[in-house]
């Protein structure tokens, strides 16, 4: 702030601030008062020393949304006397994201492993999916599958066991599709597979994981 003469002043001013994320989401709206002991002289490398109020709001007052990065938008007031046009500043991977959801099949699921000729060489018995919603620089989804290998030997062809996965977003659409592959599993042995992992997913959104027979 600054007088006529182009000098730093301090004032008693009202602040409306919101936040608005890529995902044209509001997850923040508030209006804060400055005082003109909340002034002070700051520096930085970029600006050199400025007179300047600190605002400060809690990561705990910003609601979760779908995207990190978002505009802070400012308008500073005091009744009818000061009022500036309203500015804004980016804000860049540091507005909190939502959890995702991911449905998954009753267990425990009996998957087979059939051969070229169709027969059922071994059968995976799936007994329970963890996952973990990770939210830093990518947002991505690490997937642990537990289970037991319920009939088929490890030297059987083929030479390891192979089920398939669709994921499908809360419009049925299908997002991505693999395969997992286990390996040197005898009848009785239990795994615990964390090769799962879901990279461009959605924050906030909901998904649904389903587990088949790998096709020939």
């Amino acid at each position: 702030m600054l007088n006529r003469n182009n000098e730093s002043i301090s004032a008693d001013v009202d602040v409306d601030i919101r936040i608005v994320n890529e995902e044209n989401e509001e997850v923040y709206k508030s209006t804060k008062s400055v005082y003109k002991s909340d002034f002070d002289y700051y520096t930085s490398k970029a600006m050199g020393e400025q007179y300047l109020a600190e605002l400060r709001i809690s990561a705990a007052d910003i609601t979760s949304g779908k995207s990190s990065n978002g505009t802070v938008y400012l308008t500073v007031y005091k009744n009818d006397t000061i009022r500036f046009d309203e500015v804004n500043c980016s804000a860049y991977y540091c507005l909190p994201l939502s959890d995702v959801e991911l449905i998954f099949d009753t267990f425990p699921l009996n998957i087979d492993v059939k051969g070229y000729d169709g027969s059922i060489e071994s059968t995976i018995q799936i007994d329970d999916v963890t996952y973990s919603f990770e939210k830093e620089y990518i947002p991505q989804v690490k997937i642990i599958v537990y289970g037991t290998k319920i009939y088929g030997k490890a030297n059987s062809l083929p030479s390891y066991d192979m089920m398939s996965y669709k994921l499908y977003d809360n419009e049925g659409y299908v997002i991505t599709s693999g395969n997992i592959y286990l390996d040197s599993l005898d009848q009785g042995d239990k795994f615990k597979d964390d090769s799962l992992v879901i990279y461009d997913i959605t924050p906030g959104e909901s998904y649904r994981l389903i587990f088949s027979e790998y096709g020939w």
